[in-house]
């Protein structure tokens, strides 16, 4: 038996257990045993049922318990929210995917697992149950104890690392400052030579402004902050180029002339990201002390509880925190 990996159900009126048992699903029977899913077990049992999805459920007590399974996934139970209305955000739903997240943090951090994969949870429906994190990112880096974190988006042509996550627009340039974009490029750097086995990361920058800055007359943000953290780094050797117009810049990443992209804002990074990555794109958090993979979707309310919800995302964070462990 391989490193287990846990898998967290997520918000249990969201596509979290659907998509999660049909990714495993598509495994062969051996490599699924190597997943532990942290959730509700007669939730999930009920699920495979309703959608005829062919997978053997097993509860166990510990995590470590897995290791003896052949052929069958197991279910660390934790129960659920008494009663689950799909597709409705609700507090009793939070709190269950808050549980399973610190239960997966906690045994990660015992080194009991190798790497957490997490589905879907609602941000509105964890705060309702009095977390105070915006997401995933936010709550396992404080779990922790992390300071310096970010945001990878891995798929398709792209690893995009955004330097502002879930901010307003106009607040997202306070993040840009020469500490806190140092920070991101160390991290980035640090990430793709111990994840990816990149020796010489080659790592674009992008700019803030249309046309970063037009030489400042749209914006003095690439001259006063980011040309000189992008020249400090060059000077110690890193492959770091920019600031570069982010109109272009993904076009020229996608042809493979950088190996990732530190992106300014959410939207300028996820959008080119999903229009070409939206079936299979990976949400990686960077500075964990283990591996954390997230499929690249939300919660889908609206398709929750039909049985319609594709896996292809699930499957490849599943498959990507595999690789990398």
């Amino acid at each position: 038996m391989g490193k287990l990996i846990a898998v967290t159900m997520g918000d249990p009126a969201g596509v979290g257990g659907e998509v999660t048992l049909k990714a495993l699903a598509s495994f062969a029977k051996a490599e699924a045993s190597r997943y532990v899913i942290v959730g509700d077990f007669d939730y999930l049992v009920q699920m495979a049922k309703l959608f005829r999805i062919k997978i053997s459920l097993t509860q166990i007590q510990k995590a470590e318990d897995a290791r003896f399974l052949k052929g069958q996934v197991g279910v660390l139970d934790l129960g659920g929210a008494e009663k689950v209305e799909m597709g409705k955000v609700s507090a009793a739903c939070g709190t269950a995917a808050v549980d399973y997240i610190y239960e997966a943090s906690k045994l990660a951090l015992a080194g009991k697992v190798k790497a957490i994969v997490t589905a879907p949870i609602n941000k509105e429906a964890i705060h309702k149950a009095g977390c105070v994190f915006p997401g995933h990112t936010e709550l396992l880096a404080h779990l922790s104890k992390t300071k310096t974190f970010a945001m990878m988006m891995v798929g398709g042509p792209y690893k995009i690392v955004l330097q502002s996550i879930h901010v307003a627009l106009k607040d997202s340039v306070r993040y840009v400052t020469p500490t806190l974009v140092a920070e991101k490029l160390e991290l980035t750097q640090k990430s793709l030579r111990q994840w990816f086995g990149i020796k010489q990361p080659r790592i674009a920058v992008a700019g803030v402004n249309p046309h970063a800055g037009e030489n400042g007359a749209f914006g003095k943000e690439e001259i006063k902050i980011l040309k000189p953290v992008i020249a400090k780094f060059q000077r110690k050797g890193w492959k770091v180029s920019g600031p570069h117009p982010p109109d272009t810049l993904y076009y020229w990443a996608a042809a493979g002339m950088y190996d990732a992209v530190l992106c300014m804002n959410h939207d300028q990074g996820l959008i080119p990201f999903k229009l070409v990555a939206f079936e299979n794109g990976v949400n990686m958090t960077l500075g964990l002390p283990y591996v954390r993979t997230s499929p690249d979707h939300g919660t889908a309310f609206d398709i929750a509880g039909k049985g319609i919800a594709r896996p292809q995302s699930m499957i490849a964070a599943l498959k990507l925190a595999d690789k990398l462990v």
